[in-house]
């Protein structure tokens, strides 16, 4: 597998001295060198990302999809979040926004000398096992992606953007990347935070990233498979999370309020969230604004979330 890592590496180079390099250096912006040098990779796997999505997780919605898609226009423009998303010029935004942020509370954790341990100093056997390390901070990651979730739909002014994502009719692999440019922003926020205080390095966090996010793909696909009991419970499949995105009935009111989780079910099991009721139900939201999201392009989306929020918020504000 060598010659596997020494041709990304290889092209992550090429691509910097190429393309990248030259405008930091026209412009003067060499102090962004080893972060830009970074962001060729995160592009790069966004490649990666998008081709499986496309040539793989496609194909198989097609071959096996859980239900009949009714309405093909309103995937349209969850593509776009896709490749907004993947190619990092959402993410390249967020970070531009959120790093003066982070790198504030870096240096008043070092300031105070709070810096935490890393997991390998609370648990040495870590230390020369890096499968094992890695998968340790996968989980603290996943754990914290839960409680966001939870919170995501429990805080009125988070639920005005996040609000967004579940507004889709018609549910696919493309729809994990359907979020409001803010709700990325205060997600991403919370997530660096939470990498410095458990200690997570800023390459396993990408690795982390990728890993839980090309899941996150999957398991909003519509797909008609299944992982089996035990498989379901291990991991987050397409039949577990749509029911979140299930619109509620009589029977069933706040049926979208179980399946967190985003990789790991696990969370759901241990805090009583988890449904396995594998009835297959229309997705999308009961409010008739929201719902109106699906004739939006991305722009009028992303204005009217905005909208929503800062009414959202504007009690807590004069109240």
């Amino acid at each position: 597998m060598h010659w596997l890592l020494d041709a990304w590496i290889g092209t992550q180079t090429w691509l910097f001295e190429t393309f990248v390099g030259p405008v930091l250096f026209y412009f003067n912006l060499m102090e962004w060198f080893d972060d830009a040098f970074d962001a060729v990779e995160f592009f790069m796997l966004g490649v990666v990302q998008v081709l499986v999505i496309a040539l793989l997780m496609r194909p198989i919605e097609k071959r096996w999809p859980m239900v009949t898609v009714k309405e093909r226009r309103l995937t349209a423009v969850d593509r776009i979040y896709t490749v907004l998303n993947k190619f990092g010029v959402v993410p390249l935004v967020v970070f531009v926004i959120a790093y003066p942020i982070t790198n504030e509370i870096e240096l008043w954790m070092r300031a105070w000398n709070l810096a935490p341990p890393r997991v390998e100093n609370l648990l040495p056997w870590l230390k020369d096992k890096p499968l094992a390390s890695f998968l340790v901070y996968f989980m603290l990651y996943d754990f914290a992606g839960y409680w966001i979730h939870r919170a995501q739909h429990g805080l009125s002014w988070w639920w005005a953007l996040h609000s967004l994502h579940h507004s889709q009719r018609e549910v696919s692999a493309w729809t994990d990347d359907r979020n409001h440019i803010l709700d990325n922003l205060v997600v991403n926020l919370v997530l660096a935070v939470f990498s410095q205080l458990v200690g997570v390095q800023p390459g396993d966090y990408v690795l982390i990233l990728m890993v839980g996010r090309m899941i996150e793909s999957w398991s909003h696909a519509n797909v008609a498979l299944s992982f089996g009991w035990i498989g379901d419970r291990l991991l987050v499949g397409p039949r577990f999370h749509r029911l979140h995105h299930a619109i509620g009935t009589p029977a069933a009111p706040r049926i979208y309020d179980h399946n967190y989780a985003l990789v790991l079910p696990v969370w759901d099991i241990l805090f009583g969230t988890a449904c396995y009721d594998h009835t297959i139900r229309p997705t999308g939201v009961e409010d008739p604004a929201i719902n109106a999201d699906n004739d939006r392009g991305w722009f009028g989306q992303q204005l009217v979330g905005f909208k929503r929020f800062f009414v959202a918020l504007l009690p807590r504000l004069t109240g």
